[in-house]
């Protein structure tokens, strides 16, 4: 027999469960991944947007780091910086350590991008999120900083 604690929780995980599956299929709905390329105005695909911004925040990085820090596949993520490079948005640098390597790093154009993107989801988070308290904001950027956190020890 469960605890009303236990009912509690498992109540309360159930809640968590719905709310993200929710987030995941609502996330990918095509209305707002077209709201984001046409504010960004780039030509490359909306999935190669993540790459992007990650090797502007993690850059110089080497093609096999940035898969693993990311948790794809080599090969999708060598696909997308074949993209972005045809773009002029990321250059392959020698990497000073190995000379058989290489480093990405992203171009000023890929640059401007990345500032477009973080403009555009800003402004789409400020429209959801409006009426929401800069506690209540900060209480979600934590809590969501905290779940990515532990779901990221689980694989």
């Amino acid at each position: 027999m469960r605890t009303a604690i236990g009912d509690d929780r498992t109540a309360a995980l159930r809640g968590v469960e719905d709310a993200f599956a929710g987030f995941m299929s609502r996330s990918a709905l095509p209305r707002l991944r077209q709201r984001v390329t046409e504010a960004v105005g780039a030509g490359v695909d909306f999935a190669a947007f993540p790459l992007l911004g990650r090797i502007a925040m993690w850059g110089p990085i080497r093609p096999s780091e940035l898969s693993d820090r990311m948790g794809l596949d080599l090969s999708t993520v060598s696909r997308r910086i074949t993209d972005l490079e045809k773009e002029g948005m990321v250059r392959r640098a020698p990497d000073p350590d190995d000379r058989r390597a290489h480093l990405l790093e992203v171009t000023p154009k890929g640059e401007r991008v990345v500032q477009r993107l973080r403009q555009a989801r800003s402004s789409m988070l400020e429209e959801a999120l409006e009426g929401w308290s800069t506690a209540e904001i900060r209480e979600l950027a934590a809590s969501l900083d905290r779940f990515t956190s532990a779901l990221a020890e689980l694989a």
